[in-house]
């Protein structure tokens, strides 16, 4: 919040944040597809008292702050040390994709969708398919991204390729989650599913359309990516010799990669699969001590630094986007 106080704001939603604010304003309108299935905000700012800016607002720093929490509450499952899981919890709360959201006035799925992500990942580590399918079913009418936490806990449960138990299990706690995300789709009217890139041509049409987009693009794509774990990406790696959390998670990293032919939006999806990078990352800080200080360094710069673009620019850049190729609605 202190961040956000001290950098330049988006004056009005223009976009694709505009879209959720009218979701917001008229729940039961047809709105834009895909953004129309993503109810969970906007449903609950148009029930919450308060002014839409402020409900946004709030429900992105509860968001933030919760998945920094429990970030640090699955580090330590995992065994991390104290002096690692509190300073990457502040990272991430800290971090590039959490402040735009919170310089767009929370009209943005993300924090919600990271604090699902890392809830889920918490009690799949815990072995708690209750909880995760609670989680699953809240997450779903937030983001499709959810589901991704169903093959997330069978490759971390599962004893053998094929482990017919655990995939009973994990298709029970996944049931309803899969069950509201079709509910979704059958019950929602949308507007503009073929002005959406890649989902006016065929399935492989549309899939090779977006990777065409995305590397027309590369070196803005290239950048945000970089943006989202900034030295992480370096650390993670590391941990795959030892960590098995880390080689499961494999799998939400490549569930990942395919959501990517499905939108452009790449630095946004690279961020679902913060439970395993972050996880990964303290696993090497926690062996390597010596690396903790200067990645600290790197990330503050990262931080302070993608704030400091956003009050010269960054924000300029927003305003200055050109409408998007579907119907704003």
């Amino acid at each position: 919040m202190l961040l956000d106080a001290l950098v330049r704001d988006e004056p009005a939603p223009r976009g694709d944040d505009l879209i959720y604010e009218r979701m917001a304003r008229d729940p039961l309108a047809p709105h834009t597809f895909v953004f129309a299935y993503r109810i969970a905000v906007p449903w609950l700012v148009h029930v919450l008292p308060f002014e839409h800016t402020l409900s946004f607002s709030l429900i992105a720093w509860l968001c933030s702050g919760a998945a920094g929490a429990v970030l640090f509450l699955l580090l330590e499952r995992l065994g991390v040390s104290r002096r690692v899981s509190i300073a990457l919890a502040f990272v991430l709360v800290l971090s590039p994709p959490l402040l735009v959201a919170s310089l767009r006035q929370g009209r943005n799925p993300d924090p919600l969708t990271i604090l699902v992500m890392l809830t889920g990942a918490l009690f799949i580590v815990e072995r708690r398919p209750r909880a995760l399918a609670v989680t699953m079913l809240i997450g779903a009418l937030n983001r499709e991204s959810a589901l991704f936490l169903g093959p997330l806990a069978y490759a971390v449960w599962a004893q053998r390729p094929f482990d017919r138990a655990v995939l009973i299990r994990t298709g029970a706690a996944a049931a309803p989650a899969v069950a509201a995300f079709l509910a979704l789709r059958f019950a929602i009217p949308t507007v503009g599913r073929e002005q959406v890139p890649g989902y006016g041509r065929s399935l492989l049409g549309g899939r090779i359309e977006v990777l065409e987009d995305g590397l027309a693009q590369a070196g803005v794509q290239a950048r945000r990516l970089l943006s989202i774990y900034g030295p992480l990406w370096l650390l993670a790696p590391l941990a795959l010799r030892e960590m098995r959390f880390a080689r499961r998670g494999l799998v939400l990293c490549g569930l990942c990669v395919v959501a990517m032919t499905f939108a452009l939006d790449w630095g946004r999806i690279a961020f679902i699969a913060a439970p395993v990078i972050y996880a990964a990352a303290a696993w090497t800080l926690d062996r390597r001590p010596r690396l903790l200080a200067p990645t600290l360094v790197l990330c503050a710069a990262l931080v302070f630094g993608y704030a400091a673009y956003m009050q010269v620019s960054g924000v300029d850049n927003i305003i200055d986007t050109a409408p998007p190729p579907y119907p704003v609605r």
